[in-house]
């Protein structure tokens, strides 16, 4: 069956400044492979994007490596202890320097042997004193920008003239340091996460409102009160904030005299996530990273107590782990499938500015920035 319809499958409503007044982003923004290769350049090449914990970069030649999409980087702690990042990539032949995190007192190329200064400075080229008219200086690795953020993070941005982080977010970092319980005694434990067969805009989407956590989390919903649910924008981030409901939950069990009594979330633009959930004190730093238009991966990192296992820790990491995480990437995928369909053009928003859990403002806000970033 011919379909007639392209014109029609590209208009959009505008997006209103007022949420309740606004229409959503339309289906073809989470689709259209054109849209994507627009965010790559719009969005992702010149945002601020989460490169690992600080603490995993205290010593010299320390380092951590991060990826998005195509463009791998590094972040290392140089022997002057400044820390500097650079794209994760030889010189010579191309060849990847660096995985994972680690340390190395000298960055060396696994194929041939180039090897880097932790300034990005050529050290070594072996056999180079044979070649007429080398110039060392001219191989230097390139730099991306690099930030420390909340005392606790460490970003990058592969655009040097990028505004600051912390000029742009001080104020969640803020938000951070004060909000969290026990933040500064917080180490690094570990690292997790998986594919969800999505758009990241999906992924985005479904984690900055909750007016979905009754129908689809009940748990949760169990677990939060929803009445005191409140959503907060500001500059290039927003917030999501719940106080404990019922103690106790079966499925997520908090005892009232647990640290910390509340759900915070915060989100970051475009892709990091700040999380904490009632219980012992902990929190974890998740990104929704894209692969490609109908697909991305969340890469995470979880804070602990050193020392610190409450009785309950186990049955709420298999909770989140088990029950939350597959219950929203199902939501995703479907979300994603329901996006490509002939039957679908653009939504509306629910909106309650007041913040109330049913609100998808902070969608809106999210919206807003991909359309400005993308001249929609």
């Amino acid at each position: 069956m011919a379909h007639d319809n392209v014109a029609q499958t590209r208009t959009m409503q505008p997006l209103d400044p007022d949420p309740s007044r606004s229409y959503t982003l339309p289906g073809w923004a989470y689709t259209d492979p054109a849209i994507f290769e627009r965010e790559r350049e719009g969005i992702f090449f010149k945002s601020w994007h989460y490169a690992g914990a600080l603490e995993n970069l205290a010593k010299a030649g320390d380092y951590v490596t991060a990826q998005i999409l195509d463009q791998s980087v590094f972040v290392i702690r140089g022997k002057d202890g400044k820390l500097r990042g650079f794209y994760n990539v030889c010189q010579h032949r191309a060849h990847e320097l660096l995985a994972g995190r680690g340390s190395a007192k000298v960055i060396t190329c696994p194929y041939h042997a180039w090897s880097y200064h932790a300034d990005g400075k050529l050290r070594t080229a072996r056999g180079s004193e044979n070649v007429d008219g080398f110039d060392k200086n001219a191989f230097c690795l390139k730099p991306v920008k690099v930030e420390e953020f909340a005392g606790k993070f460490v970003f990058y941005n592969l655009e040097l003239d990028a505004p600051s982080l912390n000029e742009q977010a001080g104020d969640l970092a803020e938000e951070l340091r004060t909000e969290v319980v026990a933040y500064d005694e917080l180490r690094f434990a570990y690292e997790r996460g998986g594919p969800i067969r999505c758009n990241w805009k999906v992924a985005i989407d479904n984690y900055l409102e909750c007016y979905h956590c009754g129908p689809a989390h009940p748990a949760f919903a169990d677990l939060v009160d929803m009445k005191s649910y409140r959503t907060g924008i500001s500059g290039i981030w927003s917030s999501q904030k719940g106080k404990l409901g019922r103690p106790n939950n079966n499925a997520y069990p908090v005892a009232a005299t647990d640290a910390e009594q509340e759900a915070l979330f915060w989100w970051l633009w475009p892709t990091t996530t700040f999380n904490v959930l009632p219980g012992s004190p902990g929190m974890s730093v998740f990104n929704f990273l894209p692969e490609a238009p109908d697909r991305c991966v969340t890469v995470g990192e979880r804070f602990y107590l050193p020392g610190r296992n409450a009785p309950n820790d186990e049955a709420r990491v298999e909770y989140g782990r088990n029950v939350l995480g597959p219950e929203d990437t199902a939501l995703c995928e479907s979300v994603q499938r329901g996006l490509g369909s002939e039957g679908y053009g653009q939504g509306r928003f629910i909106a309650d500015l007041n913040g109330s859990e049913i609100t998808e403002h902070a969608v809106h806000h999210f919206h807003r920035l991909v359309a400005e970033a993308l001249a929609l």
